[in-house]
């Protein structure tokens, strides 16, 4: 399943990379952190073997580690100025850079649990990538992973739409697509409400997540102001629309 203008890990890593101040921006990615973090606790084995994938700063290790005693834990992520912020908060944890989507981990696996807060929603193929990362479980592990899904920032796709044209923002999957491949998938709206279009897109660059999808042309400056009333005339609210995957390692043979 390749996303239409999938972004390329190159650019990916760049723009998080020069997120110096993303705790200072990335909202909704603590709250979804946390919530993700209360379902980890609810199957989590005693002194686990834990891969991270896309790990930031460390906001879900921060939320969960304390709590799981004895964990063996892995932080990667594909940007590595990312990753070194995150270590930086948890002596003794390893890390590694590397690309989620094509986990290079040898003599790492298996691993007993899989995590990633709103990282693999980057992944061009998605399931191909989850079912990469599902092949590193360990018998009776799993995998559990938070990523936006259709109807996010829909108040910001329908202000483009209403004015003829799309937003640059990537094109997220409906959660239907992802139950028919046999996970375990519930969902949760978080919001966010700015004080302009222009905070909103400030935000965005500040946390990594500003690079437009392959393929956007550049809308004309006039739209833009029509498309920011827009925006705002409805309060300024980016909706999160987020989907959290529950994954067990799958079956041989």
């Amino acid at each position: 399943m390749i996303e239409d203008g999938a972004i390329p890990a190159a650019r990916i890593a760049r723009a998080f990379d020069a997120a110096a101040a993303y705790d200072a921006h990335a909202v909704i990615q603590r709250q979804v952190a946390d919530w993700l973090a209360e379902r980890i606790m609810t199957v989590a084995s005693s002194a686990p073997r834990v891969l991270e994938v896309g790990c930031g700063t460390g906001f879900l290790t921060g939320a969960v580690l304390p709590r799981l005693a004895g964990a063996d834990w892995l932080m990667t992520d594909i940007a590595p100025a990312m990753l070194e912020r995150g270590l930086a908060k948890y002596p003794g944890v390893r890390g590694r850079v590397m690309d989620g989507e094509y986990p290079d981990l040898p003599g790492e696996a298996p691993f007993d649990l899989i995590v990633s807060s709103l990282a693999v929603q980057w992944f061009a193929d998605l399931e191909a990538g989850l079912r990469r990362l599902a092949d590193l479980l360990a018998p009776g592990g799993r995998m559990l992973v938070t990523t936006l899904v259709e109807g996010t920032f829909a108040a910001w796709h329908e202000a483009h739409r209403a004015e003829g044209y799309a937003a640059g923002s990537p094109v997220y999957p409906p959660v239907d697509s992802l139950k028919r491949m046999g996970w375990r998938v519930e969902t949760r709206r978080f919001e966010q409400r700015h004080e302009s279009a222009a905070d909103f897109l400030r935000a965005l660059r500040a946390i990594g997540a500003g690079t437009p999808r392959d393929g956007h042309r550049p809308i004309p400056p006039g739209a833009m102001r029509r498309i920011a009333r827009r925006f705002e005339a409805g309060g300024a609210v980016a909706t999160y629309e987020v989907a959290l995957i529950e994954i067990p390692r799958p079956r041989s043979g």
